[in-house]
């Protein structure tokens, strides 16, 4: 290998802790990423006790690159490459795909908006979840708000208006959102999303509705999956409060609502893909204390169904409470715990009436 070769990769591993490798007026790459692990105890009703290492307990573990390039007039190009990972085992969280958090490129310019193509999180997706205060692994906002959940989709287009007066629209469309890959459009599932922002000072409100086209509905499917959500929280500096309502219908519009009844497409429960409705509301309080804050989180979920066994679907509650301990800018102790009910991890509406709890402590870093 030539000295010059072997100098220039030196050069650019040695520059990427500082977070961002430049050359004169050349583009500028950042590498960034978040190691985030605990230990933590499960418990489910019917099913026993888990005991192990807990990967993202406050925040998912992931790395990527992101980067810009003023190309002039105002514009400039940009593009974030995210894959998250288990620290407990190694292993991508997706064995299938290289960067399954995010894959995109784009253009931006301060006056005409920002435009993203490839895969990422939808506009419902990015600005409900600006309203979680207690991300607790899979105990989070979007254990009931599931457009608000942990998911992508591929072969997705997003545009973001100029922010004016504290006010940003979003619109996105997905040719293909799971990946089907078929040639005719009509034979993949699409999604639409939108939302609408305000942010400023210490408030943040936001409104989303989001729609997947299922290619192949599911048998008796009630229509279209949908979601709307609505929320806002204040910080008032000595308490940060969110609320939010969200109703869902048909369905998961994130397909990631699992898939107990086997309907072939992770929906949730037939009942709920049939015609079903589910109404959720949030209520969440941060309290800074110390070095850190106390955080509160409280969420019901009412679903309009009956099983086929004739009986009605009840209620899912989950409650956490947990603390964060800033030892650095970059590095966070953690504790929590969080109880549901007729709740568990894979099912969020569960017809045997489980309960589950986890009590969990960890350490997240960033880098």
């Amino acid at each position: 290998m030539k000295i010059s070769t072997v100098a220039t990769l030196v050069a650019g591993v040695a520059c990427w802790p500082l977070g961002a490798c430049a050359a004169g007026d050349g583009p500028g790459v950042q590498l960034y990423g978040v190691v985030d692990a605990g230990i933590a105890t499960t418990h489910t009703s019917g099913l026993g006790t888990h005991n192990g290492v807990l990967n993202g307990g406050l925040t998912d573990s992931l790395w990527g690159l992101r980067g810009s390039e003023d190309i002039g007039d105002g514009w400039s190009s940009r593009f974030q490459l995210e894959s998250g990972f288990d620290p407990s085992t190694g292993k991508r969280a997706d064995d299938d795909r290289l960067f399954n958090y995010g894959a995109w490129v784009g253009l931006a310019h301060d006056s005409y908006g920002d435009l993203r193509l490839g895969r990422q999180y939808t506009v419902g997706k990015t600005y409900g979840n600006a309203l979680e205060l207690a991300s607790w692994k899979e105990m989070g906002m979007g254990a009931t708000f599931k457009a608000s959940d942990n998911y992508q989709f591929s072969n997705l287009v997003n545009y973001y208006t100029p922010t004016w007066q504290g006010w940003q629209a979003g619109i996105g469309y997905s040719f293909d959102a799971d990946g089907r890959d078929r040639f005719k459009t009509a034979a993949n599932n699409r999604a639409l999303s939108m939302g609408l922002k305000y942010e400023e000072g210490p408030l943040l409100a936001v409104a989303t509705w989001d729609q997947l086209r299922l290619a192949a509905p599911a048998a008796g499917q009630g229509g279209r999956p949908q979601a709307l959500q609505l929320g806002a929280s204040y910080d008032f500096e000595v308490v940060k409060v969110t609320l939010g309502w969200s109703r869902q219908r048909n369905g998961y519009v994130g397909l990631d609502g699992g898939d107990p009844d086997n309907l072939g497409q992770n929906l949730g429960p037939a009942a709920f893909a049939r015609g079903g409705t589910v109404n959720a509301w949030l209520l969440g309080a941060s309290v800074p204390v110390g070095h850190g804050a106390v955080v509160a989180q409280w969420s019901l979920a009412r679903p309009d169904w009956q099983w086929e066994d004739g009986s009605t679907a009840r209620n899912a509650q989950l409650v956490t409470l947990g603390y964060t301990y800033n030892l650095s800018p970059r590095t966070t102790l953690y504790a929590f715990a969080g109880y549901a009910s007729n709740y568990t991890l894979d099912n969020q509406f569960d017809p045997g009436h489980s309960h589950t709890s986890r009590f969990g402590t960890g350490i997240s870093h960033r880098f």
